[in-house]
């Protein structure tokens, strides 16, 4: 329980197309979109193609993320079924995002999910989310963030990072 005393929900839903499901364990769902290369590049700071993310290290990242904060898969409505498409950590320190499938990037279902984890970190009664970072040519993370209420902290041009928070 990664936060003291508080019961992760099973599901948060955002809209009658689009959801947040608990993590339940099984990493491989979210194998696939790791190796998306705009997912290692933006979200691991990975540039070189060859370099490859194995199941250990998904498993390991989920795994952490998952006892550190509320872990979830976001899960889109397609042909009758939900669709896990990327995930999303609440954390009060950084809280990780990715959506991993190409096609629904950039269609405004990142501002959703955000908005969402905002409004439950509000029923949980956190304070505020800090040290929420994209890299500096990561506009669409810049763009989402700030449309989900988040304020630009720190432009960090050594590390190459836009740094966000949001008091709640």
């Amino acid at each position: 329980m990664p936060f003291q005393g508080i019961e992760q929900p099973d599901i948060i839903q955002i809209d009658n197309q689009l959801r947040l499901r608990k993590y339940d364990g099984n990493f491989l769902q979210a194998y696939t979109w790791y190796q998306d290369d705009v997912v290692r590049k933006f979200s691991e700071g990975i540039t070189d193609p060859n370099k490859r993310l194995d199941e250990n290290w998904v498993a390991k990242k989920l795994n952490s993320l998952n006892k550190s904060g509320e872990l979830y898969f976001i899960e889109v409505f397609e042909n009758n079924t939900y669709v896990a498409i990327g995930d999303v950590t609440l954390l009060e320190n950084n809280p990780p995002i990715e959506i991993g499938v190409e096609k629904y990037r950039g269609i405004g279902i990142g501002k959703k999910v955000m908005s969402a984890l905002v409004k439950r970190a509000k029923e949980i009664e956190i304070k505020k989310i800090y040290n929420t970072g994209c890299y500096e040519d990561n506009y669409a993370s810049q763009k989402m963030l700030i449309s989900a209420g988040f304020r630009l902290v720190l432009h960090d041009k050594e590390k190459r990072r836009m740094v966000y928070e949001i008091d709640l």
